[in-house]
């Protein structure tokens, strides 16, 4: 079975197109968002507004606290659950998001990963976030490219994999047989590079003037510090760390856009790759839908 797959880099305007789609195809939206599964996590990942989420029904939001690490296989068992049921029920459904492992593992077969090893684990633990992203970048940097460099959970899981089978993580991903029972119908969203870092810029100022330093703060003061995804999120980690007195409050903004920035670029990179994929530029909300339209409705035909 088929399933239409909205993706392109961050900022792009998929979450607008999503919404406008649901309601003129009566569509279902399945987010594919490694950032915006997480509760508390709100105005720092553009997470779909109370409104938004009247207009269109939205899966996979909201499904962890962010002390707790939700891998790509976590997601992928949970959103095939709920295609699944939804298929089986006779609604449409369209998976919209820019997470490449989350939509990978959604419609790649994922291989079976050694259970964690507590004493390699408590070992990995012990060195600074640099130094483990150093190691993973050396013994597999495809894996690397796809992480924040704080994001120390994933990081120290994709090392312990390597440490405990010989192979890295992106091997063992490419090497594993058999497919999901869905196949995805990929489109790009796409935007000239300078305006989609404007853009991607511009929408940071608005996080902050709607009160995205306030978000951190309140996380931390839940206990959702550093030891927690909130400090491998973008966005999040710069305030987090100008909050615990590291940088200096303009300093933290400028990171957060240049890693924004980057990971556009890694996100381009994968969308480039999606076998089949048909690119839209985003022009405006209405015109872009216009265009995206027929690709999807040709889906369920």
């Amino acid at each position: 079975m088929r399933i239409p797959v909205l993706t392109g880099p961050t900022a792009v305007g998929k979450t607008a197109v999503a919404v406008r789609l649901a309601e003129t195809l009566g569509l279902e939206v399945v987010s594919a968002d490694s950032r915006q599964v997480y509760c508390w996590l709100d105005i720092g990942t553009d997470k779909p507004s109370v409104e938004l989420r009247r207009r269109a029904k939205f899966h996979m939001l909201d499904k962890v606290q962010p002390d707790r690490t939700y891998s790509a296989a976590d997601f992928a068992r949970d959103a095939l659950a709920v295609i699944r049921r939804r298929t089986e029920e006779g609604q449409r459904l369209m998976v919209v998001g820019g997470s490449g492992m989350y939509i990978r593992a959604l419609f790649e077969p994922f291989f079976e990963a050694p259970k964690p090893d507590p004493e390699l684990r408590a070992r990995l633990e012990m060195q600074p976030s640099a130094e483990l992203y150093r190691w993973l970048g050396e013994v597999d940097p495809e894996r690397a490219g796809e992480l924040h460099p704080n994001d120390r959970q994933r990081v120290i899981r994709a090392l312990e994999i390597r440490q405990q089978t010989g192979r890295t993580m992106t091997e063992l991903v490419r090497q594993s047989s058999g497919r999901h029972e869905f196949e995805p119908a990929y489109i790009v969203l796409a935007m000239d590079r300078d305006r989609l870092y404007r853009h991607a810029d511009e929408r940071f100022d608005q996080m902050m003037r709607r009160g995205l330093l306030e978000e951190v703060r309140h996380l931390r003061e839940l206990g959702f510090g550093q030891q927690s995804y909130v400090a491998n999120a973008y966005g999040y980690a710069e305030l987090l760390d100008y909050l615990d007195g590291k940088l200096d409050l303009d300093r933290a903004v400028e990171l957060a856009k240049a890693k924004t920035r980057a990971y556009i670029r890694r996100q381009l990179t994968w969308c480039r790759a999606l076998p089949g994929a048909r690119w839209i530029r985003f022009t405006d909300e209405e015109e872009t839908t216009r265009l995206v339209h027929p690709m999807v409705a040709a889906v369920f035909s």
